[in-house]
């Protein structure tokens, strides 16, 4: 049968480290770090807010280390939530990780276009076809970025292995930009850049110190999003890989991720006096080196940041397609989802339906434009973190209840830490929702969540007859039919 055709087994331990660094750095950087700044009033206290996040999101990614080792299947934190609450609780899981992921699709198709529109300025040139969001939507613009998702839909078709190695070359590519971009920013360096610490910025009239990191606290999470990439294709690791480098490689990618951002905070903050580069077009590192580097060098520098911009991006773009692609897998076996679901391509052994359902999202993006890139983002964010939380409420109580069960890798400190993973991740759904909170959402966010769950709901209760024709233990055998035996552990 179709459905028992196997995903490709043809990742190490390395490809992993690219998916899961890749997805998270992407773009907001480059093209979004003015609003970091504008945010937390002041580089310093940004860079502050991203270590502690970095430090919030550490026990998070130890929780995910030690369950995608122990249940290596395409779902990830759908798998964990099913394992540890039932389907219930697994389909919440599932439809908010799946809003999450659809989100990045458009996002990434959004951002690429529009830094594909800063290196060729005539993309915006003629009249606007439409506008939605406050935004004008171009013609040639809109053909530039339906084909740029036709690429990303054919790589991901055409299975994990070209997948992967897209993934390590923009990452490769990524690593040596930011190399580029910190050596000539610190070649600029001026501390006095970095003063006054705490101002208001670009409107944002955070009052207090505390309310502008909130409001760095309520956006970084969408930025740190991709470590779970990893357990979603945790399914298509190599024969013999070491389950227990797996586990440690997405703490990893997290604390290298907030290196990176903090990076390119300090480049840009220690450079340029802050109150300008906030108000410099986007991109902003961009135009601060054709700024310090007059003639000639700023003009490559420009070009390189750019370049890196959009390894970041097609990284980010291609992570969260092959994440996205294997939630629909998982929850196709769960039968949350139509049958088809389960059906995996025989000859590129890549979910169909999933890869089809993430490039229908690819294409919206270019179709929505720029104007609705804030409510994505700060949605997606708030579906991320409420995974977290779920995933680490899981652990912690597979933990107790399956003391049996085989960890490749196990999370130092045990308890405490998973406890202390779920009032991380708490607070920043909190951050996000509370309408008196620096970093509510807003109402279009809101507006959207609810249609979503509204989506959910039907979906959930249409498909209860569908379910009710397969015993729980199929279900269940089904969802984890992918695992492999870890031949790494004694």
């Amino acid at each position: 049968m179709s459905e028992k055709v196997q995903l490709a087994k043809v990742m190490g331990v390395r490809d992993y480290f690219m998916l899961g660094f890749g997805s998270m750095v992407g773009v907001g950087w480059c093209v979004a770090i003015n609003n970091w700044i504008s945010a937390g009033g002041g580089v310093l206290i940004t860079v502050i807010s991203f270590m502690l996040v970095t430090l919030m999101i550490i026990p998070i990614g130890l929780c995910y280390a030690e369950m995608c080792p122990a249940m290596p299947v395409a779902g990830g934190v759908l798998a964990y939530s099913y394992k540890a609450f039932g389907l219930k609780a697994s389909f919440v899981t599932g439809w908010l990780a799946l809003l999450a992921y659809v989100n990045v699709m458009p996002w990434e198709a959004i951002y690429i276009n529009d830094v594909i529109n800063y290196l060729f300025p005539q993309m915006l040139t003629g009249t606007p076809l439409y506008s939605l969001g406050g935004a004008a939507v171009y013609p040639r613009s809109l053909i530039f970025g339906l084909m740029l998702s036709g690429i990303m839909i054919f790589i991901n078709w055409r299975g994990t292995k070209i997948a992967s190695k897209v993934q390590n070359f923009c990452c490769y590519l990524m690593i040596t930009g930011a190399v580029i971009i910190a050596i000539f920013a610190f070649a600029k360096c001026d501390c006095n850049n970095l003063l006054p610490l705490h101002q208001n910025l670009l409107g944002k009239n955070f009052s207090s110190i505390p309310a502008c990191m909130a409001a760095v606290f309520a956006l970084a999470p969408f930025h740190f999003s991709g470590f779970d990439t990893i357990c979603q294709g945790a399914e298509e690791s190599s024969k013999g890989i070491d389950y227990r480098k797996l586990g440690k490689v997405i703490v990893f990618g997290i604390a290298i991720t907030g290196v990176y951002y903090c990076l390119m905070l300090m480049s840009a903050g220690v450079a340029y006096p802050t109150k300008a580069f906030v108000s410099l077009n986007r991109p902003s590192i961009c135009y601060m080196f054709v700024v310090l580097y007059p003639g000639i060098i700023g003009r490559v520098l420009y070009v390189i940041t750019l370049i890196t911009a959009l390894a970041g991006l097609f990284s980010t773009w291609n992570g969260f397609y092959i994440a996205g692609a294997r939630l629909c897998l998982g929850m196709g076996r769960a039968r949350m989802l139509p049958k088809s679901f389960m059906k995996i391509h025989k000859k590129y052994k890549t979910p169909i339906a999933g890869n089809i359902l993430c490039g229908a999202a690819c294409l919206a993006g270019p179709v929505v434009g720029i104007g609705f890139i804030d409510p994505l983002s700060i949605i997606g964010s708030f579906a991320f973190v409420v995974c977290w939380f779920s995933s680490a409420a899981a652990c912690w109580k597979i933990r107790t209840s399956d003391k049996d069960m085989e960890r490749p890798f196990m999370i130092p400190g045990g308890t405490a830490v998973m406890k202390l993973a779920c009032l991380c991740s708490a607070v920043f759904a909190l951050i996000c929702i509370l309408p008196f909170s620096p970093g509510f959402m807003g109402n279009v966010a809101v507006i959207y969540l609810v249609a979503w769950s509204a989506l959910g709901a039907a979906v959930y209760f249409g498909f209860i007859k569908y379910r009710r024709q397969f015993p729980l233990q199929e279900i269940e055998d089904t969802l984890f039919e992918g695992q492999q035996k870890n031949e790494n552990v004694s």
